[in-house]
């Protein structure tokens, strides 16, 4: 891949922006369709639109958006990526649980094994050969890129 091709600008601080969403249409009932968004800038050809692969959850929407973003970007030649996104989950995930969840051989403190532990063990490798910047960004509040990152998300889901 030529990552010139993909021509991505670069923040003040030498970051590539880019926003994620998940969408779960009937998120917790019987037949859940999950969907990714990942949203670069308009009409991106690294921007993605699609159903989630395996559970059929918000959180592992979630969660294989800003893995898919890693992977674009790392497509693309980005070594600092800002990712943007209206999960709490996500974020906490990353920078304060994983690394907890690690040491205790994947399960929470109350002896449980942790929730979407293959999604968040993909994202872990993935994040780890560049630096990544987490910024939370209310959704639903007309951000236009959660906008476009949730309107990619909602198409997926339907696929």
């Amino acid at each position: 891949m030529d990552p010139q091709k993909y021509n991505l600008p670069t923040d003040e601080t030498g970051f590539t922006n880019v926003y994620t969403d998940g969408a779960c249409l009937g998120n917790g009932r019987s037949s859940p369709k999950a969907g990714i968004g990942v949203f670069f800038e308009t009409n991106h050809p690294l921007n993605i639109s699609a159903p989630v692969d395996g559970k059929q959850t918000n959180n592992a929407a979630e969660l294989q958006a800003a893995t898919s973003a890693v992977l674009q970007a790392q497509k693309a030649g980005v070594t600092k990526l800002r990712i943007n996104t209206d999960s709490q989950y996500v974020i906490r995930s990353c920078t304060e649980w994983i690394p907890r969840w690690k040491s205790n051989g994947w399960t929470k403190t109350s002896g449980k094994p942790v929730e979407n532990k293959e999604q968040l063990q993909d994202l872990d490798r993935a994040i780890s050969s560049l630096e990544v910047d987490w910024k939370h960004v209310p959704g639903h509040r007309g951000h236009p890129g959660i906008s476009q990152a949730d309107e990619l998300a909602k198409k997926g889901a339907k696929r």
